[in-house]
């Protein structure tokens, strides 16, 4: 979401922009435009223009990070039975100026703004990517004001006592551990004796995946040998292996540059242990919610195969002659669907089932596959009989290949909350996290590796200082230097590691799933070749045997953490 650009550039760059930009108009005269100068873009990502002395917040601006913002305040309000806030106000005493720290685009203000009609706020960020104020409903655009500064280098330019509250979320990414002290000293000053202060902070997390999942969407087919060697020529050397590294999981040097980005800027990557420590210090009455870990999503079943393109010849689909698929046909007739045990028994491939699925009614094209016994020819509307015939649930044929159901949508640790004079107030109803079903879980991965990925950059500069420094580092993940054209080659290598991390992500995800779950069709594919269609049924069987490697442990590791902290100022 970018509203704050008077341009848009297309070119990376890595120094700040200059103050203005001479365009031509077609009389040949130009003309001077203002451009904002609060940032760079690298690589296509736009960044702030700050040091990382200055500020040391990592992510990029790009429209797929400032929208995780959005996602986390639906949730709130979800877990909150619609209130934008974890304290309780009497319809009396609603804050009636409220300062939002760190405030992004800024919707939480403008959901805020919606319920707290008599309240007055104010953003207060880094740099301009609010959503503009004239898009806004006059009622809340005359209560709105955004402004901007560095909290972490100067103090805040507002008033002593001036906010009934103030409320602070995500801002951990970008905080140096040794300043939040000084940042409560602001946020005390700034807030009136009495008022309330409330703060949600996510744990910094890297999504991992197990080898189970991501090593048979890249394996290969094994080639057995073409040439055959006359006898006394068997016991020739065989060519050397590439080396493979000895790493836990297939993007641990991601990994790796990710904690070494927060380590450098001294961010500590559990704010949920540290942040309890200063708000007891600095504010009273303090409710400290546990820590709210959310298990990676359930893995979902394959999707189902596209039809085979139609070819000059028609061959015995599934690889079964003509009495196998009689029988199967007869079986199909007393029932309306087939068990995967009762196929299995029956189908010489049992994996093509999941071809046939996929075949609609509609299908106008005959679905062909090679016959164990010899092709024997058929005729296309037979072979469209028999597909339906063996058309069955795609869930059902993986129910036993699938890992077992989550224990736990959610996971609560209560570390920290031994006091007994803290009150022990629930700050979210534990019907609320009852009713998330297993789905909601792709949600918070999404927001994970996608807040991973808006650390690009930081993460190239990363890798490019131990490159430079410390190769000894890189050499567990197998990380192989170009001497020629060093950094051409290392970023191409570096972007292929991000796009297998994001396409990994996006098959854990599982996004068709979700949709198909809320009565969204699936996307028609298009029809594959005979070669297309064996390599599909392949990496598909290598996936389903994969499954039964799955663990409960496996699921059940967090890929979200968050803490809610709320206090109120000494009167």
């Amino acid at each position: 979401m970018n509203h704050s650009l008077a341009s848009a550039g297309s070119t990376a760059s890595s120094s700040p922009p200059r103050s203005s930009i001479a365009t031509s108009t077609s009389e040949g005269r130009r003309q001077h435009r203002p451009k904002d100068t609060q940032f760079v873009y690298k690589y296509g990502r736009k960044l702030h223009a700050l040091s990382q002395e200055k500020a040391p917040y990592p992510l990029s601006y790009d429209q797929e990070v400032l929208e995780q913002e959005h996602l986390d305040t639906r949730l709130i309000k979800y877990l909150r039975q619609g209130s934008v806030s974890f304290i309780d106000f009497p319809s009396s005493g609603l804050p009636e100026r409220c300062l939002d720290l760190g405030c992004g685009t800024g919707s939480w203000i403008i959901e805020a703004a919606k319920d707290w009609t008599n309240c007055s706020f104010v953003g207060f960020d880094l740099v301009n990517v609010q959503i503009p104020l004239k898009l806004l409903d006059s009622s809340l655009e005359e209560r709105i004001q955004w402004k901007y500064g560095n909290f972490l280098t100067t103090k805040l330019p507002f008033d002593d006592d001036e906010f009934d509250h103030v409320h602070i979320q995500s801002i951990s990414l970008g905080v140096p551990e040794n300043k939040w002290g000084v940042l409560f000293d602001e946020i005390c000053r700034v807030l009136r004796p009495g008022g309330s202060v409330e703060m949600v902070e996510d744990d910094i997390v890297f999504p991992v995946l197990p080898r189970w999942f991501t090593a048979p969407m890249r394996a290969r087919p094994h080639r057995s040998a073409s040439v055959h060697l006359p006898e006394g020529y068997g016991n020739l050397p065989s060519p050397p292996e590439t080396p493979t590294p000895m790493t836990s999981h297939d993007h641990a040097l991601l990994e790796s540059l990710h904690k070494s980005v927060f380590e450098h800027r001294f961010i500590n990557r559990k704010p949920s242990a540290v942040l309890p420590s200063y708000f007891t210090t600095y504010f009273r009455h303090c409710t400290l919610g546990p820590i709210l870990s959310f298990p990676m999503p359930p893995i979902s079943p394959l999707q189902p195969l596209p039809p085979q393109m139609a070819t000059a010849y028609a061959v015995g689909p599934l690889g079964l002659d003509l009495d196998q698929r009689a029988s199967i046909m007869a079986a199909t007739s007393m029932s309306s669907s087939v068990s995967s045990t009762a196929v299995q028994s029956t189908a010489i491939r049992p994996i093509s089932l999941s071809f046939s699925s996929a075949v609609s009614k509609e299908s106008s094209t005959s679905t062909t596959s090679g016959s164990s016994q010899g092709s024997k020819e058929i005729s296309p509307r037979f072979s469209l009989e028999v597909s339906e015939a063996l058309a069955i649930d795609d869930t059902d044929s993986q129910s036993e290949i699938l890992p077992p159901p989550l224990k736990d949508r959610y996971l609560l640790d209560s570390t920290g909350l031994a006091n007994n004079t803290l009150p022990r107030v629930p700050l979210v109803d534990p019907k609320q996290l009852d009713s998330l079903n297993e789905r909601s879980l792709a949600m918070h991965l999404y927001r994970s590796y996608n807040l991973v990925l808006g650390c690009q950059e930081a993460l190239w500069e990363e890798l490019k200082d131990r490159v430079r420094n410390r190769k000894h580092e890189l050499e567990p993940f197998g990380w192989e230097d170009e001497e020629e054209f060093e950094e051409v080659q290392n970023r191409k290598k570096f972007e292929r590691l991000l796009e297998r991390y994001r396409s990994d992500m996006q098959s854990r995800v599982s996004l068709w799933c979700s949709l198909s779950d809320i009565g969204w069709p699936l996307p028609v594919r298009e029809p594959l070749t005979k070669a297309e269609l064996i390599e599909e049924e392949r990496m598909r069987e290598a996936m389903l045997e994969a499954r039964r490697s799955a663990s409960l442990e496996d699921q059940q590791l967090p890929c979200r953490s968050v803490r809610v902290l709320v206090g109120f100022k000494p009167s």
